[in-house]
């Protein structure tokens, strides 16, 4: 596969845009897999009353995804702008490695915050499904060059728009990462 870190006046190639597509599929099913099959009991666990429940998680990432993609889209519309490359700090491999790691937790911005929007896990998977599959759709059709758009991050600062589709396939994995952990914390529902 190609390196995943642009050069200054790289566009996405084709190798770099089916690698989005793919991990927007692949952890799309990963979080399927995870909940697939748990009881409403096991979904709303909690390993304790400041950890959240699985609902919780999924709830996190529909919102996520949203907030993510929606900048994605507004910062589509300026116009390009090569000279602010400059202030990107991290490479497409450091975004993603940052974002599905557990190791630094962060309290949620309170839009992100889970209030319980959806009624049950599969009305918040449904949402999940609709907003990943806009992505996945968006990201196959897009003219816009990627990488001269940009987004702002609250922990990792400017990315380019690329780089902002790999962070919600790594955002979406961090919490199934999250998932499994409730699912392994004592006291969790059989």
């Amino acid at each position: 596969m190609q390196s995943l870190q642009p050069g200054p006046t790289d566009t996405v190639t084709n190798e770099q845009r089916a690698y989005a597509i793919d991990a927007l599929h692949s952890t799309r099913q990963a979080l399927h897999d995870a909940v697939n099959g748990l009881s409403a009991k096991q979904v709303a666990f909690k390993p304790s009353p400041d950890r959240w429940s699985i609902a919780e998680c999924v709830e996190h990432i529909v919102l996520v995804e949203a907030g993510i993609f929606g900048g994605i889209l507004k910062g589509m519309t300026y116009p390009a702008d090569p000279a602010k490359r400059a202030d990107i700090r991290v490479s497409d491999v450091d975004v993603i490695k940052a974002v599905r790691s557990r190791s630094v937790t962060m309290p949620a911005p309170e839009p992100f915050v889970p209030t319980g929007r959806f009624a049950d896990i599969a009305e918040a998977l449904r949402a999940f499904d609709n907003q990943r599959e806009t992505a996945i759709q968006y990201v196959q059709t897009v003219d816009g060059d990627l990488r001269h758009h940009y987004f702002r991050h609250i922990a990792l600062g400017w990315l380019d728009s690329y780089q902002a589709i790999l962070l919600l396939a790594a955002h979406g994995e961090r919490h199934r990462k999250q998932i499994e952990e409730v699912k392994s914390s004592p006291g969790f529902p059989a």
